[in-house]
């Protein structure tokens, strides 16, 4: 389970182990559409480990953590952004091997 707490963070869950992922200092210019880019960007970035489909088999919270870390940054890019637009594929590249958290 993912919970997201806007400008906080966000708590991720699975198999009893908790973990919880600070969110990204940025300059809001709008946030139409920061949840909806986090959680696509979550689903995304497990789909692309081959962490998704089944039953889940070898997803563990480490996992999770990595994908929420991921997706936080998108959903920050999301609200430098003016209206609801998610960035493209391409954009948020450079934030996978960024760690500030």
């Amino acid at each position: 389970m993912v919970i997201t707490l806007g400008a906080e963070a966000a708590l991720a869950s699975l198999d009893a182990e908790r973990v919880r992922v600070p969110a990204v200092t940025t300059l809001v210019v709008d946030n139409v559409g920061a949840g909806d880019s986090f959680t696509a960007r979550l689903l995304q970035r497990l789909s692309a480990r081959g962490l998704l489909g089944g039953h889940l088999v070898g997803l563990g919270v480490d996992d999770v953590a990595e994908a929420c870390r991921f997706a936080t940054r998108v959903a920050a890019l999301t609200c430098s952004i003016a209206g609801p637009t998610s960035p493209w594929q391409r954009q948020p590249a450079h934030l996978a091997t960024t760690d500030d958290a």
